[in-house]
């Protein structure tokens, strides 16, 4: 009998429906998927030898029962073909909707098989040559042939929803599977569809089903690659879940693999495993995750972790433990794991080891997500755009400088406030690449607009603490200065106050660089916060920006007018310029003209404006002698 390649394949099989069903599993509903590809591949590979059995035999067996095997056997080609497309789009439904679309499959399955019954099958046998024909064989290759079709539609209808490698693996098992059937048409002596079908799943076993590449090794628990689809898995079948994610605080200052973390980890590992009351996972990033269905058995785990692990004698107390119960509208297991990283980054070594992640925690977050994004997509569309405030000289009585202020340009022509933006592009680092490109459009504002000849002799520009901390701070400021050919003197670098407490050393040697070549430097936000005098004696500062909170206190407070007093005398000892900035109303003009305060800037003169609006009303004013009539009583 010609049997031998089928048994190979059969036995390749119930090697991998051993290896399956012995290992640590996730209850993934795609998985319980392919264990079932698995069963129906046994099945069709048995009716595949039972056929030639049958046929062998047929002169000693009744006529009834081969014919039913052979039909049989039929059957169970087309009921694979139609679980394969089953596999292939588990990704793209949410369980209920997905065994609703396989019940439909089935009942064209059944509609097929019926449809094998029903017409002619004819045997023939010829020494090793074996096979059927007839209508019902023809029906069999015509529905294997449109469900293997469905199959690969499927694959590309609905790629952003199917994982690449299930993609792919699925594609090289329909095309072994292909090529088999073509070999066992053209000679009927080589029987190896079945063989064929078995090694496409064995391809799709180890490029996606192997149990093993759930696990993580060290730590006998799963793993990162797990936990994505798992997560990933409950969110799209909207199931109730609670997630733990306990990081270790000093694992970011140790080396990786550091032996002493990692018996700590073990030694974590161990004692949620042994409590079997939640999946336990281990990522890349040495946290260890736990998820559960159920929020009574995970406070209890928690609580008895706290106990046993957050002790004096233990000495474990540097961990922090993200918990979030239910997915709050989040729609994919990256963004979840974002959020995580977001809350744990956040969080300080000094505060508490437990954060609750709650709705509003999570609206915030995507909140800010949502401008980050925004603020990528307009640096890159350039829709970063640079707003000048005038400033106004009380000496020269005209504008004779301007600040430069950010301003980013929605998709629907209005702007993001700046109140919105500069916070998020702080926290996400993004303020480095905003604060290059307003150095640029103000360089080439100065290099090609009329605003030097109209009397501005330099324009503030904010520099970030990242910025200027930077190593590279000279070297990337005078790259920008010589490209559009302006002046170091025309660029005056404003340093807001909080940004000195981080590294000051760096900030003085950047500054040195920078004013040895023609920069000028300006302390904003003066007044503001935890004032330090000490940055003005050992800083290179050319001007003193006082705080709107300090302008406005001005008029309304003796301390306050006392103090600012005491920082006008300060500054010209120092040889210091001062601008007052936030100023809105007549009164308040004159009452810091009265002070011989060398810049005012505020609303009382002008909101900030576009480059071009800028340039109109520098050369109104500037050009009709200043404005003078401000003074006029």
């Amino acid at each position: 009998m010609n049997i031998s390649v089928q048994i190979c394949g059969l036995m390749n099989i119930l090697v991998l429906l051993i290896f399956y069903s012995g290992a640590k599993q996730l209850n993934l509903y795609k998985r319980r998927v392919f264990y079932y590809i698995l069963l129906i591949s046994a099945a069709n590979l048995c009716f595949d030898i039972g056929s030639v059995v049958a046929i062998h035999y047929q002169n000693t067996l009744s006529s009834w029962i081969v014919m039913l095997i052979c039909r049989l056997y039929l059957c169970m080609i087309i009921i694979e073909s139609i679980a394969a497309i089953i596999y292939t789009i588990a990704d793209v439904f949410p369980k209920h909707i997905h065994k609703t679309i396989a019940g439909a499959f089935a009942v064209v399955c059944m509609s097929e098989c019926i449809a094998i019954f029903y017409n002619p099958l004819h045997i023939f046998a010829n020494g090793r040559e074996v096979y059927t024909y007839g209508q019902s064989v023809n029906i069999m290759y015509i529905c294997t042939a449109v469900n293997i079709s469905i199959i690969w539609i499927s694959s590309f209808v609905f790629g952003e929803k199917v994982r690449q490698r299930r993609k792919q693996a699925v594609r090289l098992w329909m095309l072994i599977w292909l090529f088999g059937m073509g070999i066992q048409t053209y000679d009927h002596s080589l029987i190896v569809g079945g063989f064929a079908t078995s090694l496409g799943i064995m391809v799709v076993f180890f490029m996606l089903e192997n149990p093993e590449g759930y696990m993580d090794n060290q730590y006998d628990c799963l793993n990162n690659v797990a936990l994505s689809e798992f997560v990933d898995e409950l969110i799209q079948n909207d199931e109730f879940f609670v997630l733990c994610s306990i990081s270790l605080d000093n694992a970011s200052h140790r080396q990786r693999n550091n032996e002493k973390e990692e018996k700590r980890i073990a030694k974590y590992i161990e004692y949620f495993s042994k409590m079997k009351k939640a999946h336990v996972f281990k990522t890349p990033d040495n946290s260890i995750v736990l998820v559960s269905d159920n929020t009574p058995d995970m406070k209890y785990l928690m609580n008895e972790f706290l106990d046993e692990f957050s002790s004096p004698v233990s000495g474990s107390q540097d961990h922090c433990i993200i918990w979030v119960e239910n997915c709050y509208g989040i729609t994919s297991f990256v963004e979840f794991k974002k959020l995580v990283r977001f809350f744990r980054n956040k969080r300080r070594i000094d505060e508490t080891q437990f954060i609750h992640i709650t709705r509003e925690m999570v609206e915030d977050y995507q909140s800010q997500d949502k401008i980050k994004k925004e603020i990528k997509s307009a640096l890159k569309e350039d829709r970063v755009e640079v707003f000048l405030q005038p400033i106004y000289n009380t000496e020269e009585k005209r504008y004779t400088s301007a600040e430069a202020l950010v301003r980013i340009r929605n998709t629907d022509g209005s702007l993001m406030p700046p109140g919105l933006f500069i916070p998020v592009a702080e926290a996400t680092g993004q303020i480095n690449a905003i604060g290059r490109r307003v150095l640029e459009k103000t360089c080439d504002f100065l290099a090609n607009s009329d605003a030097i000849a109209l009397g501005i002799e330099y324009i503030e520009v904010n520099l970030s603490v990242v910025q200027a901390e930077k190593l590279a701070l000279f070297d990337d400021i005078m790259n920008t200065v010589r490209y559009f050919k302006v002046s170091p003197k025309r660029i005056n670098l404003e340093i807001t106050e909080s940004a000195l407490i981080h590294s000051k050393e760096a900030i003085i040697d950047n500054m040195n660089k920078l004013r040895k070549v023609g920069f000028t430097f300006a302390l904003d936000d003066f007044g503001k916060g935890e004032s330090n005098l000490m940055y003005l004696v050992e800083m290179p500062f050319d001007i003193l920006k006082l705080d709107m909170d300090m302008t406005k206190a001005f008029h309304v407070n003796r301390k306050a007018k006392s103090a600012v007093k005491t920082v006008r005398y300060m500054a010209k000892e120092m040889n210091l310029k001062i601008v007052a900035e936030g100023i809105e109303t007549r009164d308040e003009l004159f009452a810091f003209l009265k002070y011989d305060i060398e810049y005012i800037q505020g609303y009382y003169f002008s909101k900030p404006l576009p480059m071009p609006e800028f340039i109109d009303f520098v050369r109104k004013y500037n050009e009709e002698h200043g404005i003078r009539h401000c003074f006029d009583e």
